[in-house]
């Protein structure tokens, strides 16, 4: 079965297997990219794991509250240093979406792990 990826959706992927520090399991990832069907069956995405209060003050972490919108079940948030590319056969299920402004507070976090100008990413 093909799967529409859009960027913003909120896809179930398997990240398993996993070296290190990567983030493993099954879980929820953001679709940065779509990829490119034709050329390379690749994505752009950043994870989604459970929320932890020490996180607040880091710009690497978005949160994200549950909502009929998003379908999370949980207080969670977008893991913006986790950005990898991964296989579009890892997808499995969409789930939801973020909303406008959440896509835009994880773009500026991945600018400012880039060292990118965030101004650049409006």
């Amino acid at each position: 079965m093909e799967k529409t990826l859009k960027t913003g959706d909120i896809f179930w992927v398997n990240l398993d297997p996993t070296v290190g520090d990567e983030i493993r399991k099954k879980r929820p990832v953001i679709v940065l990219n779509q990829g490119h069907e034709k050329n390379l069956r690749l994505s752009i995405v950043v994870p989604i794991t459970g929320w932890q209060k020490h996180w607040e003050t880091n710009p690497f972490f978005v949160v994200i509250k549950p909502s009929d919108q998003n379908g999370l079940q949980k207080k969670s948030a977008i893991d913006c240093f986790q950005i990898r590319a991964i296989s579009h056969t890892r997808f499995m299920d969409r789930i939801g979406k973020i909303t406008d402004k959440q896509l835009g507070q994880v773009r500026q976090s991945i600018a400012l792990i880039l060292d990118i100008d965030s101004e650049d990413c409006q």
